[in-house]
């Protein structure tokens, strides 16, 4: 039954992981994230994060691209761990459940900083280099991956749970055979021990019936008059 739900877990992290890749790379080949609008309302542009854009003179979305660029390779990283974990390629170990723990969590954390700062870019922007700008249907969906990686960790704490309470009800059922062990061995050795002590009697004893059989046997010069007298 353990077995089962841990599986269960494993497939539900899996689909999450999965479907956080996709719409990453769904982000990058779509670039219109952002449809800029300038002042005369017939020319509009597209923007994304991933793409250099001359419409700042200075490349202020750097920082914003290299964020983006780590989150791709940290939830391709992670999305192939619990592919190797889940087939069984890698053992699962808490050092493996703790990694795929915190790529997940920072990930997450990473990609909401990343379309903040995209955010805080465009309100800047506005005013100055366009009019206006409208958001498109794949910021929502990005931030929609935030929440999967979200869950994707929790989903790992919990396998991480699992594991662990395996091993301790593991190490109990080892260590139960060799207590009843001890236990035998120990009162068979308090048997024996008795059944010695009991064969041999104490030397108290021997010592105090010796002493009372002294003091019970007539002494020798007493012994001596009897026959004197029965002589006379």
């Amino acid at each position: 039954m353990l077995q089962k739900s841990t599986r269960n877990i494993q497939a539900t992290n899996m689909i999450f992981s999965s479907w956080t890749l996709i719409f990453l790379v769904l982000g990058i080949i779509m670039g219109d994230w952002v449809e800029l609008k300038s002042e005369t309302k017939k020319n509009t542009k597209s923007h994304s994060p991933w793409t250099y854009a001359t419409i700042w003179p200075e490349d202020e979305l750097k920082v914003v691209r290299i964020m983006m660029i780590l989150v791709l390779s940290l939830s391709f990283c992670h999305n192939l761990f619990l592919g190797l974990e889940f087939t069984y390629m890698i053992p699962q170990t808490k050092y493996i459940l703790f990694i795929n723990i915190f790529t997940s969590f920072f990930t997450g954390i990473l990609l909401l900083c990343a379309l903040l700062m995209y955010h805080l870019k465009l309100r800047q922007g506005q005013f100055i280099y366009y009019s206006a700008y409208k958001i498109t249907w794949i910021i929502p969906i990005t931030y929609l991956n935030v929440s999967f990686l979200f869950t994707s960790g929790v989903l790992s704490f919990l396998q991480y749970k699992k594991f662990k309470n395996s091993c301790a009800c593991l190490n109990i059922i080892h260590d139960s055979p060799r207590e009843s062990q001890d236990i035998e061995q120990s009162g068979s050795s308090i048997q024996v021990i008795s059944l010695q002590e009991c064969t041999k009697m104490p030397r108290s004893i021997v010592r105090a019936q010796s002493m009372r059989s002294g003091e019970d046997s007539p002494s020798k010069p007493q012994i001596q008059k009897r026959r004197v007298t029965w002589a006379l």
